[in-house]
């Protein structure tokens, strides 16, 4: 918790920078931008509730990860960010790095809207290399009659800083080869045989939810292809696609889409030349409160995926949203995504505490067990219901519950399925009031925020005896009872989120 002091501390931290960039004679609307989240911070830190690892802004709100990028050894993370108010609206982009996909370096705020060109808000978007080996961001621009999509160019070889190409649009409605495209914005690029392409995602005129496919015309990515329709849904019940993801994954291709619900992926092959994907498999990328997906490759060959966290926090608290922890995606046998949490958060635990097998006839509530920010790595077998409480009162009222029962694994209030296995391995970080669940090596993967207007720092583990009378009919051998064959917990340390460079 942060005591007064602490609060006293950020504010003068706030001001002082604050000062540096009104001196500092930069563009009036960024310095605007900057000077609005660091007089938040102080509000923002002093919230008992935010979380301490996952990514976010220094205050304020933010939605989904944008331009994830891999560069000089550093993860880039740019992020839809409003400045002025912990609430959605007045879209800029915020800027931070990492070394290492845990700790953060924020850096000046990278794209505004240009006012004196007509832009209100700048939309999501991607990045890709170049002809000169550095990044570019292609984002869809918003105040003109139809969106756009603009390219801008780093200053410098720390991306610090960013310009707007001054042939903007490098896009527009006018490219499309068969009209208008509805809801058209959230470009991300990709390489294919040495070229590059773009998705942009929308819906057609006759109401199906559609990805584009355009192909660079330059090295410089400042001309555009439009190529057609590379995936369109048959489902009447999607009008548009929002930030259509399309990469390739160990030897597959795998479109990620937010669909105005839960992001959804499908695995199958892409045919540039007869601009076709076609999909093998398909399921629901994360069942909870996670959206608007965003993939980064790193110099290990990862394909790490981003997304938004939503925390559902009450206006007032200086503070809205998280991004999810970084997931290293893979293919499993079965065709369908793997996810699992990026193995650097390993370097945030503290001592462990392990604990023995025991059966469940009743709640073990962990003795010498009590935070709000941990990882728990639990294995159960047997049948019936069992799962873990995190957050539980003292006084054994219910707390928020990760669980598993009948081929369903659920979060608080969401559940996705993971099919009958004989043994669960579940791997849960808390913190402060949103959940990470990941089962068996990754088969799914579930975010939740949950209301933590609770005194609880408890924890136990629970099972309930499937009834007799179950699938195996009459006559057939009680099934196993649930049982909790291995179980350890980590306290987390907070990640590092540094303000020295964040200024004009």
């Amino acid at each position: 918790m942060i005591t007064r002091r602490g609060f006293v501390q950020a504010a003068s931290v706030a001001g002082a920078l604050s000062a540096t960039l009104r001196a500092a004679g930069s563009d009036p609307d960024q310095a605007k931008a900057t000077d609005s989240v660091l007089a938040a911070i102080p509000l923002a830190r002093s919230d008992p509730d935010r979380p301490t690892y996952h990514f976010h802004p220094p205050a304020q709100w933010t939605n989904d990860p944008n331009g994830t990028i891999f560069y000089k050894g550093w993860h880039h993370l740019f992020y839809q960010l409003n400045p002025f108010a912990a609430r959605l609206g007045s879209q800029h982009w915020g800027h931070a790095r990492s070394l290492d996909l845990v700790n953060w370096e924020h850096l000046p705020i990278a794209i505004w809207p240009s006012a004196d060109k007509g832009e209100r808000a700048i939309f999501s978007g991607g990045a890709a290399f170049a002809s000169d080996g550095r990044p570019r961001i292609l984002y869809t621009s918003i105040g003109h009659p139809q969106p756009e999509q603009w390219l801008a160019i780093p200053k410098d070889d720390d991306l610090l800083y960013w310009t707007k190409f001054p042939g903007n649009p490098v896009l527009s409605q006018s490219a499309h080869i068969a009209g208008a495209i509805n809801q058209w914005r959230d470009p991300f690029l990709f390489l294919e045989g040495g070229v590059t392409y773009m998705v942009c995602g929308g819906g057609s005129a006759a109401g199906r939810a559609q990805v584009q496919l355009y192909r660079a015309v330059n090295e410089d990515l400042t001309s555009w292809k439009h190529l057609g329709a590379v995936f369109q849904s048959l489902d009447r019940e999607f009008r548009n696609f929002e930030c259509p993801n399309l990469f390739k994954l160990d030897g597959k291709w795998v479109l990620i889409v937010s669909p105005n619900r839960q992001c959804e992926y499908w695995v199958g092959d892409l045919d540039v030349g007869s601009v076709r994907f076609t999909p093998e498999t398909h399921g629901v990328l994360d069942a909870g409160n996670a959206y608007a997906s965003n993939i980064s490759v790193d110099d290990q060959g990862r394909t790490i995926l981003w997304m938004w966290g939503r925390t559902n926090t009450p206006q007032g608290k200086g503070w809205g949203s998280v991004i999810t922890m970084p997931r290293i995606l893979s293919i499993g046998s079965d065709g369908y995504l793997r996810q699992q949490p990026a193995p650097e958060f390993a370097t945030l635990r503290g001592a462990v505490k392990t604990f023995p097998a025991s059966t469940l006839d009743k709640p073990i509530v962990l003795d010498g067990v009590l935070g709000d920010v941990l990882e728990i790595e639990a294995e159960f077998s047997g049948a019936g219901t069992y799962g873990l409480e995190l957050r539980r009162p003292a006084d054994g009222q219910a707390g928020v519950t990760v669980s598993i029962q009948r081929g369903m694994l659920s979060v608080g209030n969401v559940s996705t399925y993971i099919g009958n296995a004989r043994r669960y391995t579940l791997r849960v970080f808390l913190d402060k009031c949103c959940v990470e669940a990941y089962v068996n090596d990754g088969l799914a993967a579930i975010y939740n925020p949950f209301d933590a207007n609770r005194i609880g720092q408890g924890v136990a583990v629970f099972g309930q005896a499937q009834p007799p009378g179950g699938p195996g009919g009459t006559g057939a051998p009680p099934p196993e009872p649930p049982r909790i064959e291995a179980l350890k917990v980590w306290p987390m340390k907070a990640a590092t989120f540094n303000l020295d460079r964040f200024h004009v």
